[in-house]
């Protein structure tokens, strides 16, 4: 099996920049200063212009396999020696928060035993204030992080700031990442307070204003992958590290990859994906983690192009909006607990949907014919889920996939929609 992946000839910096169509990351500092304290201000921490600026989601920057019920927002920094980065921020109303630090060309890391990201059950609040993932709270509580190079274990709310080593000046990311915010309403998280400190400087870093930082794709999409014949398909297999040019991945995540391309458009084919889902939080809103009744935190199934970006799919129908992924909540389920998809065309949907017990997930209105990458989606999981996609071999092997996960794991065939609707989809492939 061989999965086709774009030439990796630019620097994650330089790619960020150039993919999202912003310019230099990273500004001289906002510091005003009288001329008797000129001395320290040569110290000052040199910052961005402003914080929170780049915002990737399916409906923004489409870019880089994202979630649809995610949305994540990237601070870019320059590492400097003493420097330190505070965030002070409330708690939001949603089911999952997390925050990770991220160098180019890398993804997390550890430094002197403390790990790059914190899950939002792993935030402790500030005095007074309760984080309702660690117990039952209305959202809203204070926390406050820290960014620095000496981090040892035992220190509350603390990042390393970069991995040991990395040489002054290395462009640098912290990644606010948010799944389900109550409402669907992205534009209500509260985005954190940035404040730069660098020899006894302070520098509060202020917030961008709406749209500002966060112009479209000005790269051309073209096509990346390799070329995959009509209605070729892979199994479900885990990639291995560095496999399809995912950028920022989620340590809280792992993922599952099948590489389809659609049927010729004449063709009256379809995919069928069958697996048992793992059981998940519900709603929207913070809950106590780990959960008794839950196997992880969030799952999803989500139809991606193979293009540089690696975009969700998109279809605009009409007025609405039809995103390529489905929520564990959006799935439906038969009495076992096993959910059936159905990949297809937007034409194909209002007949597939009325096959029972089946979820439709589209392929791409705008490029029929390009390479779709399947995705299954778990997300922190609990230790006891031994099926779980976190614990498959990251070697590109479907068969070892099938083996850890056993009913867990996602079987794709193909029927035509005649016979799905006629025999239902146990009597596809």
């Amino acid at each position: 099996m061989s999965t086709a992946k774009p030439a990796r000839s630019l620097g994650l910096f330089q790619r960020l920049c150039l993919a999202l169509g912003v310019g230099a990351a990273v500004g001289a500092p906002v510091v005003s200063a009288s001329p008797a304290v000129a001395e320290r201000v040569t110290a000052a921490p040199e910052t961005p212009e402003c914080a929170w600026g780049i915002k990737i989601s399916a409906d923004t920057r489409n870019a880089f396999f994202p979630d649809t019920a995610a949305a994540y927002w990237v601070l870019p920094y320059k590492v400097q020696e003493g420097l330190r980065i505070k965030l002070t921020g409330r708690f939001p109303d949603s089911r999952y928060a997390s925050f990770n630090v991220y160098q180019e060309n890398t993804g997390t890391f550890e430094r002197n035993g403390v790990k790059s990201y914190l899950t939002d059950h792993r935030i402790e609040a500030d005095e007074g204030s309760v984080n309702p993932w660690q117990r039952q709270a209305e959202p809203g509580g204070q926390y406050t992080l820290t960014l620095r190079e000496d981090v040892s274990p035992g220190q509350v709310n603390t990042l390393p700031l970069a991995r040991e080593g990395t040489p002054e000046g290395t462009g640098n990311y912290v990644v606010l990442r948010v799944y389900m915010p109550a409402g669907g309403d992205f534009d209500r998280v509260p985005l954190p307070e940035v404040t730069f400190e660098r020899d006894g400087v302070s520098v509060p870093v202020p917030r961008c204003e709406p749209g500002e930082g966060t112009s479209e794709f000005v790269r051309k999409q073209v096509a990346a992958a390799g070329v995959l014949q009509p209605g070729q398909t892979e199994n479900f297999y885990r990639p291995g590290e560095g496999d399809g040019d995912a950028l920022f991945p989620n340590a809280d995540s792992a993922y599952l990859i099948a590489n389809v391309t659609p049927p010729a458009q004449i063709s009256d084919k379809v995919y069928v994906i069958r697996g048992k889902a793992p059981r998940h939080t519900p709603g929207s809103h913070p809950s106590p983690w780990p959960a008794p009744d839950a196997d992880v935190r969030y799952w999803s199934m989500c139809t991606n192009l193979w293009l540089p970006q690696r975009p969700v799919v998109v279809n605009r129908v009409g007025d609405e909006v039809d995103y390529g992924c489905r929520a564990d909540d959006q799935t439906r389920l038969n009495a076992d607990g096993e959910y059936t998809y159905v990949v297809g065309t937007e034409a194909q949907r209002a007949r597939i949907e009325k096959v029972p017990g089946v979820t439709f997930l589209p392929f791409s209105l705008d490029k029929p014919n390009y390479p779709h990458a399947i995705m299954l989606r778990n997300m922190v999981v609990d230790p006891g889920f031994k099926e779980a996609v976190q614990n498959v071999p990251e070697n590109g092997n479907w068969e070892s996939a099938a083996e850890v996960m056993g009913p867990y794991y996602p079987r794709i065939t193909t029927c035509t929609l005649k016979s799905l609707i006629a025999n239902g989809p146990g009597n596809c492939g």
